[in-house]
Parts: C-alpha cells; structure tokens; sequence
C-alpha cells in the first residue's frame, strides 16, 4: 500500500532534472515518473513514499525551482486510495517477447553491367544532361527545387 503521493510541476526539462535530484537526495522517495504537461513546457514530476519523505522532498524541489524561477505548483496526497494508481498510475503490462525467427533469403545476383552515370547532378544513367550542362537540362530538376 502507498503511504503517500507527491506531484510537482515544473517549468522546463532541465529544471525538472534538477528538481527531481534534490527531492530523491533529501528524503527516502521513490520517483514514480515524469509527464509532460501540454503546452507551456510545464513537466510534471510524480514521487511516492511515507508522508513526511514525500512533504520534505516536495519542500526542497520547491526550493530548489524557486531559486530557478520555475515552480509551477505542488501536492501532497496522504493515504492515496488504490483509484488514483489505476487511473494515474496505470501500471504497464509487460508482455514476455516471443522469439523472432530469422529467415535468411538468399538473392541470385543478376550480372549488372555498370552504366555510368553523366548527370553530376542526378547521377541517373537515363539523364540526357552532361556535366557542364545547364541544370535545367537535368530531368530532375524540378523535383531538386
């Protein structure tokens, strides 16, 4: 059973990494998962623990996204119901991987004569134009705009 949930919102990646640390260096929390938040660069960092773990943590992230001019908001829920996991905190089923087969195909290789190519543009053997040429002379050239 979960003691207790704390939710912090950030504004920016970096300051949120940097939230995120300060709050698992100074309490015993575990850090649940972070969200990006639509719009305004918010990212919202989700940590669970006992209630006092979970108050101090949030305390110093705060801090810490004051000092950065980044704190957004913050939230303690003590002796959350097992709803909120379901809905918030949907656990990822994990599907056990089934062995891929590996067909190996072997190709016949065709004897190719090389053509060489005389567009330096397009390098198409079927290109009319030589080096030297105008590009518009090349038969790609529209689609090179």
């Amino acid at each position: 059973m979960h003691q207790a949930i704390g939710i912090i919102e950030i504004k920016g990646l970096a300051s949120a990494i940097t939230v995120a640390d300060t709050m698992a260096k100074v309490a015993n929390i575990q850090i649940v998962d972070t969200e990006k938040a639509k719009g305004f660069g918010w990212i919202t960092v989700k940590v669970e623990g006992d209630v006092a773990a979970v108050n101090a943590a949030l305390e110093a992230g705060e801090q810490t996204a004051i000092a950065s001019d980044s704190f957004i908001a913050k939230k303690v829920i003590p002796r959350p119901g097992e709803e909120i996991f379901t809905v918030f905190w949907p656990k990822e089923e994990i599907v056990p991987e089934e062995p891929e087969l590996i067909v190996e195909i072997e190709e016949v290789a065709e004897p190719k004569t090389p053509v060489e190519a005389t567009c330096n543009l397009c390098h198409d053997p079927l290109c009319p134009r030589i080096k030297g040429d105008p590009r518009q002379d090349c038969i790609h050239f529209e689609e090179e705009k």
